[in-house]
C-alpha cells in the first residue's frame, strides 16, 4: 500500500517545480514581447527615408505611408499582448502578490482574466491585419475573402467570450456572493 502522505509531497514537488517552468515561460514571453518593440521602432526608423521622401518629395501618396505605420503599429500590438500575457502568467502561477495593484488595466486574478485580456487585443490584431491588408488593397475578391475569414474568427471568438469565458467569470462571480 502507498503512503498518500509519501505520493501528496510528490504531487506538491511536481506543482512547484511546474510554478518555475511557467515562471521561464513567462520571462520568454515578455523579452519576446521587448524583441517585438524594438522590431516595430526599427521598422519606423528604417523607413523614415521613406517618410521624409512620401511627405516632402512626392506630391501625392497613396498606401506606402499609411501601410507603413499601420505595419509599425500591428507589432507593438502583438508585443502589448505578448507583455501582459507574460506578466499575468507570472503573477497566476509564481507570485501572486505582484506590486501591479496600482494599474487598473492589468487586474488579472485567475485563467479567464488573462483569456478575456487576449481575447480582446487579440481582435484588435485582426482588424489591424485587416486594414493593412484593405491598405494595399490589389485582388478585391482576395480582399473580400480574407475579410471574410477574419470576421467569422471575430464572431467565433466573441462567441467563445460571450458563452465561455464570460460564464465563467459569471458563474464565480455567484459563487463568491454565496460565500
Amino acid at each position: 500500500m502507498i503512503n498518500i502522505g509519501f505520493m501528496g509531497s510528490i504531487n506538491n514537488y511536481f506543482i512547484n517545480l511546474g510554478r518555475y517552468f511557467v515562471a521561464a515561460a513567462s520571462v520568454v514571453t515578455i523579452f519576446a514581447s521587448g524583441f517585438l518593440i524594438f522590431a516595430g521602432i526599427w521598422k519606423l526608423f528604417n523607413g523614415l527615408p521613406e517618410i521624409v521622401n512620401l511627405l516632402f518629395l512626392q506630391k501625392e501618396f497613396e498606401v506606402e505611408l499609411p501601410v507603413l505605420f499601420i505595419s509599425a503599429i500591428d507589432s507593438f500590438m502583438v508585443a502589448v499582448v505578448m507583455f501582459v500575457l507574460g506578466i499575468g502568467l507570472y503573477k497566476l502561477f509564481v507570485d501572486e502578490n505582484l506590486s501591479s495593484n496600482n494599474l487598473k488595466w492589468f487586474e488579472i486574478y485567475d485563467l479567464y482574466d488573462l483569456k478575456e485580456k487576449l481575447i480582446a487585443t487579440s481582435v484588435v490584431v485582426l482588424l489591424i491585419t485587416f486594414v493593412k491588408k484593405i491598405v494595399t488593397w490589389k485582388n478585391p475578391v482576395e480582399t473580400m475573402y480574407f475579410g471574410g475569414s477574419i470576421a467569422v474568427v471575430i464572431m467565433a471568438i466573441t462567441l467563445f467570450s460571450k458563452f465561455v469565458v464570460v460564464h465563467e467569470i459569471q458563474k464565480k462571480k455567484d459563487e463568491k456572493k454565496k460565500e
